[in-house]
């Protein structure tokens, strides 16, 4: 059974020049989805976004910033609207879909509520609705959690400063008048906190927006929505959108409500999504759904240009229906009969293979002593952590002793799993249960038979 898995679908910032490049020389769907974001962009006086993902220099996103705000943002939707497309069709079926802030417009086309050519529409409304406020404020973000940001905001004394988002247990983005965020910049420095200026000219999620909203709705009128194919839940709404739902009026109130994404990644948990895949560029949004639960699986498949296939091949294959299929395509011909065998060929009759046999040069875990797995284990994490392998013994504490916290913990357990060829029932590696190298060995070995995790 495939793992629970929701596709988070990134706001205004998720670019990354050469994005798609690699992807879409394996994935038609993505040539397909950009040539038509191109067709329908042209209606609004968009240039095309094609040439600028796939020319032969993609400008960096500070370049993307002096060119028409459209254009941007249509890359943004385009990447994601593809990734998805690509996804569900090699069998990935998404428990639920959350977009964060401009990210909510991709997920509900994603989810059917409006068509390709709609979505297009949306993305230009925003823009224009938005054009008022540029140069008027800002955003940034501050590396400590909500409530301490709220003291920073009250002890600036700084009324127009408000909290825009809650991305992550330290991550939270403060929005107001740029001469507010610079002096709350200031008082950051002061306290030794991470600060950061977002690529935003203006003060998204702040109710002085108000006029934004009324815009909005007035450019997107007539847009018809459908009944939606996937769930989609919305950080800003804290709720899961229905069909009854007015979408076009709570996309308008997206633009001055806070976005509260650590309270819908804990709601997905406690549902049972382990698995999160950001469906557009870098990782910033698995990354704050991993500090917000650590554990879980994450997939930024658009993250490094150079293995974006091979990213994608792990989110099909972790997170896909391996019963799904294509239908297969009408015969044009009558069935020809079976061609003899061919040695290696289709039509041999060859043993049943063992998915999960290990690969050669691992020790077999059902028979594999505990030193055997112990020394694999060592190589692993001394590789990974740059420790010594003598330091790495049976009964160390890797987060006590040796400082290894949840996070490598975790990303070392998967590794595991993939390294013994544990199967997928059996991938429920617990970090404070398997605190040490000996506890791991012990796992893999009791585990070896197939038998799930209990």
């Amino acid at each position: 059974m495939p793992r629970r898995t929701a596709f988070l679908f990134p706001g205004l910032g998720a670019y990354s020049p050469g994005m798609l490049a690699q992807a879409r020389k394996d994935h038609t769907q993505v040539t397909e989805t950009l040539d038509e974001i191109d067709r329908l962009s042209a209606e609004h006086g968009v240039p095309p976004v094609s040439e600028v993902l796939f020319g032969a220099a993609p400008p960096a996103i500070d370049e993307m910033m002096d060119r028409p705000a459209e254009l941007l943002q249509m890359a943004i939707f385009g990447a994601s609207v593809a990734t998805h497309r690509l996804l569900v069709d090699a069998g990935v079926r998404p428990y639920a879909l959350v977009g964060h802030s401009f990210g909510e417009i991709a997920a509900l086309v994603c989810s059917g509520a409006f068509t390709l050519k709609d979505g297009v529409r949306l993305v230009c409304a925003r823009s224009e609705a938005l054009k008022e406020w540029e140069g008027r404020g800002a955003m940034a973000a501050v590396g400590a959690d909500e409530e301490l940001v709220g003291h920073l905001i009250g002890a600036l004394d700084e009324s127009d400063l408000v909290i825009g988002c809650v991305n992550g247990p330290r991550q939270t983005v403060i929005s107001g008048p740029v001469d507010a965020i610079e002096r709350a910049g200031k008082a950051a420095a002061a306290l030794d906190l991470f600060f950061t200026r977002l690529y935003l000219p203006y003060a998204s999620h702040h109710p002085s927006m108000r006029g934004a909203v009324t815009r909005f709705i007035m450019l997107t009128e007539g847009i018809g929505q459908h009944p939606m194919d996937h769930p989609v839940i919305s950080p800003i709404h804290g709720r899961r959108y229905a069909d009854g739902d007015d979408l076009l009026r709570l996309l308008g109130e997206c633009l001055v409500l806070p976005v509260r994404f650590t309270d819908t990644v804990r709601q997905l948990h406690a549902r049972g999504v382990t698995g999160y895949v950001e469906t557009g560029a870098l990782k910033a949004l698995t990354r704050c759904a991993e500090l917000t639960v650590p554990g879980i699986t994450t997939y930024a498949p658009l993250l490094d240009p150079e293995r974006e296939s091979e990213a994608l091949r792990s989110v099909i294959t972790d997170c896909g229906d391996s019963t799904w299929a294509p239908p297969p395509p009408p015969p044009s011909t009558p069935e020809a009969a079976p061609a003899p065998a061919v040695e290696g060929g289709e039509g041999d009759e060859v043993d049943e293979v063992d998915e999960h046999e290990p690969a050669p040069g691992i020790p077999e875990p059902a028979s594999a002593d505990r030193e055997a797995v112990l020394g694999r284990l060592r190589e692993l994490y001394g590789q990974a952590l740059e420790y010594p392998p003598d330091l790495l013994t049976a009964d160390a504490l890797l987060e006590a002793e040796l400082g290894v916290d949840s996070l490598k913990q975790t990303a070392l357990l998967t590794r595991v799993a993939e390294e013994f060829k544990l199967t997928e029932g059996s991938r429920g590696l617990r970090i404070l249960e398997l605190n040490s190298l000996g506890a791991i060995a012990d796992h893999v070995i009791a585990h070896a038979d197939g038998q799930a995790v209990r």
